[in-house]
Parts: structure tokens; sequence; C-alpha cells
């Protein structure tokens, strides 16, 4: 489960507090990412033996979602809604999802909302762009959205094009390739690091790993030759990578500085 924050509450007998009156004066106090996504309100708070409040025993209370404003609890209407519903109440953590409550209010953030968009797409077949989360963060909004867009045609995919020609290069890379022809001995742009791993390394698994990332991204496979004393830009075909492994486990500690 998405971890989220709770307040856990013990009032006044003579007070009564909406979740929605509690976050509207917290957002005055305390930045968002403070502002709990659930307020539980209890008799007394758990103590320890000691007297301090135990917090396992508050992390192990059921955290049931009230209404968070003083509407009442507005459930889905149409296919779709309830659908949108679902798939809140799943990656929020949530009993119920009503169409009117705001996502970020029951402890959304951009990372769920990253979430609820993939699985809008796979659920729906729709797509929802990133900001309408945060424009229209209700399950009424977001549902009016997607059936405004299946009524537009869709955008038609796009698809990779064959890299098999030379390419020119773009206008950054001209750039660097004329400081290099100027100043052949600048390593401004060079860069190379070292890592260490710690453990057993699986070799295989790593190659595997440094094979896809160059399989997926063209620029770790380019080369920048000149033809007619212009340079271009060239493409290769993924290769699998081969990783060179040296045993120093043998070595004194001197031979292994060394080496």
């Amino acid at each position: 489960a998405n971890k989220r924050l709770v307040a856990y509450l013990v009032l006044n007998m003579a007070q009564e507090a909406m979740p929605n009156t509690l976050r509207r004066f917290i957002k005055d106090k305390l930045p968002d990412y403070m502002v709990p996504s659930a307020f539980v309100k209890l008799e007394a708070m758990p103590l320890t033996p000691n007297g301090k409040v135990d917090r396992r025993k508050l992390s192990q209370l059921s955290v049931s979602r009230e209404p968070l404003s003083e509407e009442t609890f507005v459930a889905p209407r149409t296919s779709e809604e309830e659908l949108l519903a679902g798939i809140l109440a799943e990656l929020l953590s949530v009993e119920r999802v009503g169409i009117y409550d705001n996502f970020f209010e029951l402890g959304g953030h951009s990372l769920l909302a990253t979430q609820f968009i993939s699985q809008v797409r796979d659920v729906l077949q729709a797509e929802l762009p990133f900001h309408c989360v945060f424009n229209t963060p209700t399950v009424a909004d977001l549902a009016k959205l997607i059936e405004v867009g299946r009524q537009k045609k869709p955008f038609p995919p796009i698809q990779p094009i064959p890299r098999n020609d030379a390419l020119p290069l773009s206008f950054s890379q001209e750039r660097v390739w004329l400081i290099q022809q100027l100043v052949p001995d600048n390593l401004a742009y060079n860069f190379q690091f070292t890592l260490l791993f710690e453990g057993l390394l699986d070799v295989a698994t790593l190659e595997q790993s440094l094979s896809e990332i160059v399989r997926r991204h063209e620029i770790y496979r380019t080369t920048f030759p000149t033809r007619d004393g212009r340079p271009i830009q060239i493409i290769h075909q993924a290769q699998p990578v081969k990783l060179q492994v040296v045993d120093l486990q043998a070595l004194s500690d001197r031979e292994y500085e060394v080496e």
C-alpha cells in the first residue's frame, strides 16, 4: 500500500471539526506535503507503559475515510466514473471515493498521479494529460474530460523511422563539434567515472541491463564522422555489451591499487 500522512486527534467535548475545516486550518500553518490525507478522531491516545504515545498501536488502527467536506458523499453515476473512483480508491488506500472528492486532499501526489494516468490508459483506453489531474482533480471532472477526448479525432501514434542513413547534427552537437575542431585537446565535454559495487555482482545481468540501455538510447551508439568536410551522425545497430572482467582477489594491496 502507498504510504500517507494520517492525523490522529483527540477533540474537546465541546468541539466538533470536519476534516475539511481541519485541513484548511493546517494548510495555513504547514506546506502542502505536510497536510494529512486522513483525520482519525480518538477518545484518547494509546499510551505506552512509560506514558508516551504508542505510535505502533496508532499505525494499527483502521483509517476509515470521513467526508472530506461538509457535502455528503456522492457515488459514481456512470460506468466510467465508477471505474475512475475504483482506481483512485485502490491507489489511495481508501474505502471509497466520491465523484467530487479531491484527489490531492485524499493524499494524492505527483507519483500517484502518474500511476493513475497509466491505469486509466490500461483500463479505459483513454489518455489523460498530466496537467488535467492537477487542474481537475475530481472523478466527475476527469470523466467529462475523457468523454470529450473520445469525441475528438485521436492523434496518430508516433512511429519510429528507419535510421539507416547519415543524419545532420543538431545545433548543440554542431557547437560541440566546432569547439573540438578548434581545441582538439579540450576535455570539457568528456565525462568518465568509476562505480564501486559492494557485494556479489551478477555480471550477466549487468551486461543485459547495459545492452538494453544502449538499445533504447541511440546516442550511446552514435558516431560523428565527417563527410565532404561537414560533420554527420551515424546511428549504428545495437550490439550486446560485453564487459571485461579482471579478478583482483589474488593481488596484494599494492598491486590492487596499481591495477
